[in-house]
Formats: C-alpha cells, structure tokens, sequence
C-alpha cells in the first residue's frame, strides 16, 4: 500500500489499518484522526505535522520516523518502537505508553504529559476517559480523582490501587480485577461490574446506584452509610462489612483493607484479622478490639478516645 492508497480508503471511511507495510511513506501533514496502525510498520516514514489525534499506534514500527510537529495528542502508543524516531515538538499530550514503549534515548520523556499505563502509576487527575484499557495492569497505581468515564477496562488490574473519586461513569469494568482497591467516593452510575472482582474494597461514599453487579464478587469489601448500592442489593448478603459505628464485626477478616478515616466507635471488632489493614484516621472510641490482630496494621492516626476502647493484652 502507497500514500495515495491509503488516504482515498480513510476519506470512504476506513480506519482499520492494522499490520500495514508503510515503510519510508510519505503522510506529512496528513489529517488521520482515530487511525488505526496497531502493529503497523512505519520506519522511516515521514509523519511530519500530521494530526494523528487518538490513534491507535500499539506496537507499531516507527524506528527513524519523522514526527516533527505531529499531534498524537491521546494516541495511544503501548508497546510501539520509536528509537531514532524524530519527536521534535511533537504533541503528546494525554497519550497512553507503558514500560515496553520505547522512545529515543537522547531525550527526556518524562514530562510530555503521556500517561504511563503500568503498576504503580502515578495517575492522579487523568484523563482517560474512553480509552481501551482492556486488560491493563495498574495495580497498586495512583489514580485519584482521575476521569474514566466510558472506559473500557475489561479484565484490567486495578487491585490494591487508590481509585479515590474515580469517575467511572459508564464504564466497563467486567472481570476486572479490584481486589482491595480503595473507591472512596468512586463514580460507579451505570458502570459494568459483572464478574468484577471486589472482594476485600473500600467502597466507602462510593455511588454504585445503577451499577451492573451480576456475579460480582464483594466478599469483605467494607462500605459505609455513605455507600449506595442498587435498588433492593443487600450488602450483607453479599458479604460486605458495614462500617458503622456500633457495627458488629466480630471475628471479621480485614487483612490488608482500608478502613482509614473509618467511624468505628464502640464497634465489636473482637477477634478481627486486622493484619495490615489501613486504620490511618479511623475514629476507635470505645471499639473492642480484644484479641484483634493488628500485625503490621498502620495505627498511624486513629483516635482512641475515652477509657473504654478495649485493646489486645
């Protein structure tokens, strides 16, 4: 396929050009919005100026491409070659790499407002809103008050990741797996969480009122009144542990939760496997947490008020 070929069959409407030979091609200045080069071979070809705004450039060859003053603003650019690729004042604002992009080696990457797709991310405030996430691994990662409306997450790894007042309006997160992710005040409306994985999550002011939960798995996730579930879904029947104060949590399993800025007062947590769980901030007055295990717990914080909290021998 030439240059030529290529431009008459995205004017009719194709965007589908995964796995295309375009070596040396020239598409200087080119308008190719949404394009899709996924595993295309483009070295050496000349991209100058061209506006590639949210393509899908994953795993694409562009070894010795000319990308001056291109706009790949949110395209998304996992696993593509780059090496030797010019990149001057190329735009590349809210678009997705990971750890196997590769990008020359003679500049600094670092702050041209890509997102890097990978655990431990620091992804507060992104914009990633309908992007293909689908399978993406961001466990552990940072991704505060970041906007995911309509994104597709399907089979992702979100687990022990702080998803602190995520906009996931919309969203599809089936069989995603969120295992002890903190949601507190997470934007669930009209989400897919069927074959979600949830078990042992902050749902803390977390709205889930028109959320999908078919086959959902939320055993020892921790809500509180602030949580809002489906019309008629029961929490506790579905296993989740309702920090209140007053609650009954004897003998509850919460190794590894986040239960920070929790209001327990006089809860019985009695016999409770506390073991590395977030108690930062959490209110403990007059709670029993006789023959609790509070291995490793962080106890940074809580407050302990009055004479009555009842605490392991």
């Amino acid at each position: 396929m030439n240059a030529d070929e290529l431009l008459k069959k995205y004017a009719a409407g194709t965007r589908d050009f995964s796995g295309v030979i375009l070596r040396q091609v020239d598409l200087c200045r080119a308008v190719l919005p949404g394009i899709d080069f996924w595993e295309a071979d483009l070295q050496e070809a000349n991209l100058g100026e061209a506006t590639l705004q949210n393509a899908n450039l994953r795993e694409a060859l562009l070894n010795g491409a000319v990308l001056a003053g291109a706009d790949l603003r949110r395209a998304d650019l996992r696993g593509a070659k780059l090496k030797q690729a010019n990149l001057r004042s190329t735009r590349l604002d809210e678009s997705l790499c990971d750890e196997t992009t590769e990008f020359p080696t003679d500049a600094e990457w670092s702050n041209v407002g890509a997102y890097i797709i990978a655990p431990h991310s620091n992804l507060v405030r992104a914009n990633l809103s309908h992007f293909d996430l689908s399978g993406a691994d961001l466990h552990n990662a940072d991704l505060k008050d970041a906007n995911l409306t309509g994104a597709n997450l399907l089979g992702s790894d979100l687990s022990n990741a702080n998803i602190s007042r995520v906009n996931f309006h919309q969203a599809n997160l089936t069989q995603a797996r969120l295992v002890r992710a903190i949601l507190t005040g997470a934007n669930l409306q009209q989400s897919n969480l069927n074959e979600t994985d949830l078990r042992y999550a902050n749902l803390f002011g977390a709205n889930l009122r028109s959320a999908s939960l078919q086959c959902a798995s939320l055993q020892g996730a921790v809500c509180n009144e602030a949580t809002q579930f489906p019309p008629d879904y029961d929490p506790i029947a579905n296993g989740i542990h309702v920090a209140v104060p007053g609650a009954i949590l004897r003998g509850a399993n919460l190794s590894g939760v986040s239960l920070a800025g929790a209001d327990l007062r006089h809860a019985d947590l009695s016999k409770a496997n506390l073991t590395r769980a977030d108690l930062w901030g959490a209110i403990l007055d007059g709670a029993d947490l006789s023959n609790a295990n509070l291995t490793a717990a962080n106890l940074w914080g809580p407050a302990w008020w009055g004479q009555t909290c009842k605490t392991p021998a």
